[in-house]
This record gives C-alpha cells, sequence and structure tokens, in this order.
C-alpha cells in the first residue's frame, strides 16, 4: 500500500502545482453527495489491457498485493479492490475542513458562473472530485461536471459521464454510474442515479455483484433501486439474479437492508429435491414489526404432500429472548416411501397402512424462550408438540440430517437465586418418536431449593427436591402394573475442604432421604384390573453416607530430545460409605404385581470420571449401598514455556469391599456391578503440535479378559483448512430392547455398538476443496452414512456438492442393523449456492457437513 500511495501523491502533488485556480469558498454541500449505490458488471477486457482496465475501478490482482492485504483476503479470492486513499484517523471532519480546487483554466462568465477545465480536482477532506470540466453558478448554487467524472470517499468509488449537482440542497443526478465499495466488495453500475440529500439515492437500470472484474458468474439487476441511508434499507423493483448472464429468478420487489439492520419484505427463496417429498420451493416473507421483534412466514410448496405453512416470531432484550416456531399443512398428499410401496406391491400392506397420514392435517409448534438474563429471577421455555410422531421424519427429510431427533420435549422451568442458594419449578414431559421405547412418565410439578454455604474451609450443601409424577398421555402401553405419586428427596452434606498447594484433604458427612406417597395409575377398564394395595402407600428411607477424597500433586522437569516439559503424577484415593436400606417397598409398591418404581431413574454410564462420584444412578429413586475404595493416577507433560498440555493419561479402578445389593431391576442386577474390583477405566489426551489432537476412553473387564467399552478421536486441523477427523466408538451387549422384555443373554452378546466414522475436508488449491465421509458399523459390517463430494470456493461464489447414500429407516418399525434391506437406504446428489455478498440459495450441505466433520464450524466462522 506504501508504493501505491506514494506514487499517487506524487501525481496529484504535480496536478496541483499546476497553473490554476485554488477555490476555498465552495461549500461543503457541493461535495456532500453519493453514500451507496448500485450498479452493474463491467465488460470483460482483452488480456492485454487487463491491468490499465480493471486498475481504474481500484482491482489490484492477488500477485501485487502487499502482505498484510494478503492476510486479509478471503479464501479463494484472485485479487481485491485497494483503495489508493487512506483516511487519516486524526484528521479534521469534512465540515471543519476546506474545499480546494485545482484546474488547467479557469474562466468565468457573466459574473455568475464559474467554469473549471483540464484535470479538475476538488478536495475536501477524505472528499475528492475529478472531471474534465465543471461549472459553477456561484447565484443558484447548481454544479455541473462533463467528462470522466471520478469521485471518492472513504471506501467508495464512483466513475460517470457527466453529473449535475445541487450546492445547496446536496441533490445529484449522474449519468452511467459506475462504482465499487472496497470494503464489500461490491462492484456495479447504474443508467441514472438520482440523490435528494442524505435521504434517499434512486438508482434506474443497475446491477451489481461481489464477483472479480474478470469472473462475474453472478450479478442482481434492477429496473430501479432505492436506497434509503438514514433507515438502514434498500428495494428494488424488477429484480431479476443472472448466473452466468442466465436469467434464474425474478421478484417484482424486494426488500434487502444496509448494514445490520433488518427490514420487511420478501427474502431469497430456497430450491430443493427429495425422493420423500418431491420438488420443493420455499419463498420466505420478512416482517420486521419492531427494533426487538419481527416475524418470518415461509410458504414451503412440496410437490409429493401440498403446502406447508412455517413461521418463526422473534422477540429480543436486554433480559428475555423468546421464539415462536410452527408448521401446518392441510391434507397431506402422503409423499413417497420407497419401502410403503413394496409393502403395498407385495399385499403385506393396505395403502391406508402404508400412508396412515394420507390426507390428514400435520402440524408443529415450539416455543423457545430464556429470560432473566440480568436478573436473579431466570425462566425457561422450550415446549414442542406435534401433529404425529413422523411428522419430524417427513417433512424434513430433505434437510439430509445426520442426527434424527429421537424425541421431543414440553419443558418449562423459573427459579430465583441468591449468592449461595437457589429455589425453583419447573415442568417436563417427553415424548419418544420411536414409540416402543416411550416413558410412562412426565414431571409436573418439579420443586427444589438448593444451597451451598461456605464458612471458610467448611461447605455445607442442602438439596431438597419434590416431584409429583403422572403416566404421560403418549404412554400407549397397560398402565395396570403402573404406581404415581409424590416423591420428595433430600441430601444434606457438611464437608471440611483443605486444599494446599501439594494436595487436597476432604472429608464428608452426610444423608440422604427419600420419601414417596403412591398411588395406583389410571388404567383402562376395559383391560385387566390392577391388584389390591397390601403395601405401604408412602415408603420412606434414611440412608447416612460419608466419603473420604484426597490426593496429591507432585512434578518433576523433564527433557526429552532437547524438548523440556514438566510431568506431573497425580495420585487420588476416594473412599465411600454408605449404609444399606432396604428397597423392597420400591421394588414392589403398594402390592407385588406392580412394576418397580423407575420415575426418571437410571444406571450411569461407567467411565473414569464415575471412580469419583456417590451414586451409580441418575435420578433419585435409589439410594445407593456402598462400601468401597477408589484409586486414580493422572499424569500430565506440559509445556514450561507455554503452559499446554500436550499430554494427559489417567487410569483407575474401584475396590469394593462389600458388592452394593441397590439395583434399579432387582432381579436384574448387572454383573459389572458384583465386581469385587470394578473394570480398569482409563482416559487419554494428547496434542502433537498445533494441528494434531487426540482423546480416548477405555473400560477393561479384567475379569473377561476383554475391552467392555472404548470410543477415540483423532482430528487434525491446520491453518490450510485441512480438517481430517476419525472416531471410534465400541460398546459391549448393547441393548436395543426395553428394560421390561425378557432376553435370553446369549442372544445379546453380539450386539454390540462398533462403529467407525471418518470424514474429511482437503483443500486441494486456492479455490476447490474435496468433501468426503464414511460411517460404517463393523458388527454387522453395514454402511451407515456415506458421501463424497467437493467444494469450490472464489471471491464470487462458492458451490459444495456431494453424494450420500444413508440408512433411513422409520421411528417405529423396529428396524435393527441385523436386519437392514436396501429399501432401508436412501441415496442423492444435493448441492450448495452460495453467491457471495448475496444469499445462499441453501445451506443443506453446510448443516450436513458441520455435524459430521469435526472442526468444519469452526472453519466456517473464521471464514465470516
Amino acid at each position: 500500500m506504501a508504493d501505491r500511495d506514494h506514487h499517487l501523491r506524487h501525481r496529484l502533488q504535480r496536478t496541483a502545482e499546476s497553473p490554476g485556480l485554488k477555490l476555498s469558498t465552495f461549500k461543503e454541500a457541493t461535495l456532500t453527495f453519493l453514500a451507496l449505490s448500485a450498479l452493474s458488471q463491467p465488460a470483460l477486457a482483452a488480456e492485454h489491457e487487463h491491468e490499465a482496465s480493471y486498475g481504474r475501478i481500484d482491482w489490484v490482482p492477488r500477485d501485487q498485493l502487499l502482505e498484510e492485504e494478503l492476510e486479509e483476503l478471503p479464501a479463494g479470492c484472485c485479487g481485491a479492490y485497494v483503495s489508493p486513499y487512506q483516511s487519516d484517523p486524526d484528521a479534521s471532519t469534512i465540515e471543519e475542513t476546506a474545499i480546494e480546487a485545482n484546474a488547467d483554466h479557469t474562466s468565468s462568465s457573466g459574473g455568475q458562473t464559474i467554469v473549471l477545465e483540464g484535470n479538475v480536482e476538488l478536495r475536501q477532506g477524505v472528499r475528492m472530485l475529478r472531471t474534465q470540466r465543471a461549472e459553477l453558478n456561484t447565484e443558484t448554487g447548481d454544479l455541473t461536471l462533463d467528462q470522466e467524472v471520478t469521485i471518492r470517499e472513504d471506501g467508495l468509488l464512483i466513475l460517470a459521464d457527466q453529473a449535475k449537482m445541487q450546492r445547496d440542497s446536496g441533490d445529484a443526478l449522474i449519468d452511467n454510474a459506475e462504482f465499487v465499495l472496497h470494503e464489500s466488495r461490491l462492484h456495479g453500475r447504474a443508467g441514472k442515479l438520482e440523490k435528494f440529500g442524505d435521504r434517499l439515492i434512486r438508482l434506474s437500470d443497475g446491477s451489481f455483484t461481489t464477483c472479480e472484474p474478470d469472473h462475474e458468474f453472478w450479478r442482481m439487476e434492477a429496473s430501479e433501486v432505492e436506497i434509503h441511508p438514514d433507515d438502514s434499507y434498500g428495494t428494488a423493483k424488477h429484480a431479476r439474479l443472472l448466473i452466468k448472464d442466465v436469467p434464474v429468478f425474478y421478484m417484482p420487489y424486494l426488500a434487502f437492508p444496509i448494514g445490520d439492520e433488518r427490514k420487511s419484505g420478501l427474502l431469497f427463496p430456497s430450491f430443493s429435491t427429495s425422493s420423500r417429498n418431491g420438488i420443493e420451493y420455499a419463498q420466505p416473507i420478512y416482517w420486521n414489526i419492531a427494533p426487538q421483534m419481527d416475524a418470518t412466514i415461509t410458504p414451503r410448496y412440496m410437490e409429493e404432500r401440498g403446502t406447508l405453512w412455517d413461521g418463526t416470531v422473534r422477540h429480543m432484550s436486554s433480559y428475555f429472548y423468546t421464539q415462536l416456531s410452527g408448521g401446518f399443512l392441510a391434507g397431506d398428499k402422503g409423499g413417497y416411501d420407497r419401502r410403503a410401496e413394496n409393502d403395498i406391491a407385495s399385499g403385506e400392506k393396505t395403502p391406508e397402512e402404508a400412508y396412515p397420514h394420507r390426507g390428514k392435517d400435520r402440524w408443529m409448534i415450539n416455543l423457545d424462550q430464556t429470560g432473566g438474563k440480568r436478573s436473579r429471577l431466570k425462566t425457561r421455555i422450550d415446549y414442542t408438540d406435534i401433529s404425529d410422531a413422523d411428522y419430524l421424519r417427513d417433512i424434513t427429510s430433505s434437510d439430509i440430517d445426520v442426527s434424527r431427533q429421537s424425541r421431543i420435549g414440553k419443558f418449562g422451568e423459573v427459579s430465583y437465586s441468591g449468592d449461595a442458594w437457589e429455589i425453583g419449578a419447573s415442568a417436563e414431559e417427553i415424548r419418544y418418536l420411536n414409540e416402543r421405547k416411550q416413558k410412562p412418565y412426565k414431571q409436573l410439578p418439579h420443586l427444589f431449593a438448593s444451597g451451598d454455604f461456605r464458612f471458610g474451609d467448611w461447605q455445607l450443601d442442602l438439596d431438597n427436591q419434590f416431584t409429583s409424577f403422572d403416566v404421560t398421555e403418549y404412554y400407549d402401553r397397560a398402565t395396570n402394573r403402573l404406581v404415581v405419586g409424590d416423591r420428595f428427596n433430600t441430601d444434606y452434606g457438611l464437608t471440611w475442604d483443605k486444599r494446599w498447594q501439594w494436595g487436597f484433604f476432604r472429608p464428608r458427612v452426610g444423608v440422604k432421604t427419600l420419601s414417596y406417597q403412591l398411588e395406583q395409575a389410571d388404567y383402562d377398564p376395559e383391560g385387566r384390573e390392577p391388584d389390591e394395595a397390601i403395601y405401604n402407600d408412602s415408603p420412606s428411607l434414611v440412608v447416612p453416607q460419608g466419603s473420604i477424597d484426597m490426593g496429591m500433586f507432585f512434578e518433576r522437569f523433564g527433557n526429552l530430545g532437547g524438548t523440556e516439559f514438566i510431568q506431573t503424577l497425580e495420585p487420588r484415593l476416594f473412599y465411600f460409605y454408605s449404609d444399606y436400606e432396604d428397597h423392597s417397598e420400591i421394588y414392589s409398591p403398594l402390592n407385588d404385581s406392580n412394576k418397580y418404581i423407575e420415575f426418571d431413574t437410571k444406571y450411569v454410564t461407567f467411565d473414569y470420571n464415575q471412580l469419583f462420584r456417590t451414586t451409580r444412578f441418575s435420578g433419585y429413586d435409589r439410594i445407593d449401598d456402598a462400601n468401597q475404595l477408589s484409586a486414580g493416577l493422572t499424569s500430565r507433560f506440559i509445556s514450561p514455556v507455554t503452559g499446554l498440555e500436550h499430554l494427559e493419561l489417567s487410569v483407575g479402578q474401584i475396590y469394593r469391599f462389600k458388592a452394593p445389593r441397590v439395583a434399579l431391576n432387582p432381579n436384574r442386577q448387572p454383573e459389572e456391578e458384583t465386581y469385587a474390583e470394578s473394570e480398569f477405566a482409563g482416559r487419554i489426551a494428547a496434542r502433537a503440535g498445533d494441528y494434531l489432537q487426540a482423546s480416548g476412553d477405555v473400560l477393561y473387564d479384567q475379569h473377561k479378559s476383554e475391552v467392555s467399552n472404548a470410543s477415540a478421536t483423532i482430528e487434525y486441523a491446520d491453518d490450510s483448512d485441512r480438517l481430517v477427523s476419525v472416531t471410534y466408538t465400541y460398546k459391549r451387549n448393547v441393548r436395543e430392547l426395553d428394560i421390561d422384555d425378557e432376553v435370553d443373554p446369549a442372544l445379546r452378546l453380539d450386539r454390540s455398538r462398533n462403529q467407525l466414522d471418518v470424514g474429511a475436508f482437503i483443500p486441494v488449491s486456492n479455490s476447490w476443496s474435496l468433501i468426503a465421509r464414511a460411517n460404517y458399523d463393523l458388527t454387522y459390517e453395514q454402511e451407515l452414512d456415506t458421501f463424497a463430494g467437493f467444494e469450490y470456493s472464489d471471491c464470487c461464489y462458492r458451490v459444495r456438492l456431494v453424494w450420500r447414500k444413508w440408512l433411513n429407516f422409520d421411528y417405529n418399525d423396529s428396524t435393527v442393523l441385523e436386519t437392514v434391506e436396501p429399501d432401508d437406504y436412501d441415496d442423492g446428489i444435493f448441492i450448495d449456492i452460495q453467491l457471495k455478498g448475496l444469499a445462499s440459495i441453501s445451506e443443506r450441505v453446510g448443516s450436513l457437513l458441520g455435524k459430521t466433520i469435526l472442526g468444519y464450524d469452526e472453519r466456517e466462522q473464521n471464514l465470516r
């Protein structure tokens, strides 16, 4: 930049020293024109005229950019618009700066008109105007510019054939205007530009693009564009999108924002296609209701289903964020399902059974609210309801989502917190989209009050919870063996939390209580009646507990291959005792026929962190009995220069002095819970250099000499945006069926989750990148999800195209991997097109990559 500035300043200095008249009495309004405009494509120049032609609009090829300019250049760009004038941050404002004028010749006519001819240049601060001829009427203030008009402001360049301006009002009329906005990379033309003071800029027959001057992939044209700088929005009439000079989209009226403001009007539509819904067209309509409130209404036509009406309303303030969204499809035409068609053809199902929602109205509603950002009083609502369990599968199938949503919920909470305490109330109901996995209970209400009080090294924690459980309407099985009621549980503890630089010592004594008020659940009168209640309807437990948590920190300096490091050694012991209390009235509530109480409780997955916890359960329907000692050892390797941790290794085990007797299901205590010595739990986290990192967890069952659980992730991400991720998961004897189903253990031995997931995004040039992902189940030798494709990106546009094959089966058809058939797979070709500076036609592929390739979302954020 410095070289170009020096060259241009030297040339301007020679012009200023040429004979002419210096006018310092021009009013500031004379040059207060043109803050923004629009627009059209320059014609492609011949190769030998390239540099001279595009240099006039401040275009600088990539190989001529300075080092600091290259660092700011977006990926894939072959050049940039660079203004040769740099504003001085210490300079006076335009209003405080006098106007200077230079010209080769000056004359006057009748004492009213001043004529400037030959290399005319007018300056005022960051504003500069050049032309070959200028006439100023000193009485009316009219200024006429003729031939080779150039107008510059900070970050703005305008070229024109002629311009007429009014000195006092600031109005202007400019013919054949060409412009560049340097920072936004916007370049275009307008047949006529009208400026009305600082209020309105009107462009006739205008077009604009963000493409390079010699590579115009797209441009937007309009018969009339109006810019409202004060209100930060613009409008376009008869807007046409052209790709490679071919019109592909037309909108009679388009409103668009300037800067960060939002404006009501039609947004850019989206197009897609899928085998289930056919061709889809969605036209979003934006409504800026108020500065803190807006709405988007999207009619979405689906060839195989009909028209879906989507809507979203948002309200944002410093205290609350609220979003209400929903969709409605009247008279669903049913869509297309390959498996359903095969079932109809084979006679296994009738059309009505294969397409149960055909002809029915379908809908969804969601309320998402977070309140109390700056208050002790906080609220949270996440409420979703749908017409049927297949709504998300059918209506959102074209989103090519890889993490199928398995459930929806209705949740609301209000809480108030002090410095060391919190009280609140909540309600929750979960609906599983696989109806076979539906849990029977909802929580309404759930009340809680907790506190964590510190007195020097002493810590007193108090936890109180009251929950009322009832059967959810979504549970469609028999309820004659279920109980409902209220549960009250507490957890009080006193801890001496003593810490030193070399270690810590934390003994704790506490007591847990659990009590119920139970009754038989409502049941189907036409079904089997429940047995008579013969046991206590208000069972309760009181369990004293104690623990000692202690650890030490050792470190040493080392040197490996000339690289210094600090190695730590962190042994930790955790003794936990919890008295045993008889749970028989919880295992057999009210009578011997009822199912054991399981309102919200399940086993916690065992891993290294579980070594130092005081319960094996999530939820509060059980109180552990335990007499055990956990031993863990962690070693870290840390750079003494940067403080970065390059390697962490941890291993540990639980030694049970007595096997626990409390179980979730009294008839099926997990085998691993009965071991005197638990499985070995290990964890590793490593970083090699700045780009490669890995992590993993493993459980090794020494009693069976086999691995129980394992997971590992390797991630590579460098400065060139090369992304590679490898994820492996293994879990032995995965149980897919409901806990009540009786299963022969021999049939479960091979039902293991053993899956490999590899994803990659590899740039192979400045603009081209390869995309690939393979998710494979090694146990059943089945593909789960595979895609491959490419991305092309430059300053003008970005295209992402992938071919994908994925396992796509019904939520409720009980499909498991060992019974997968070809009809359970879908495949397709998907494309995203982003017109940079304008809009994205689709974000389907981008959403897919963000969910499957580690680091891709961070890359996208850095490119913005």
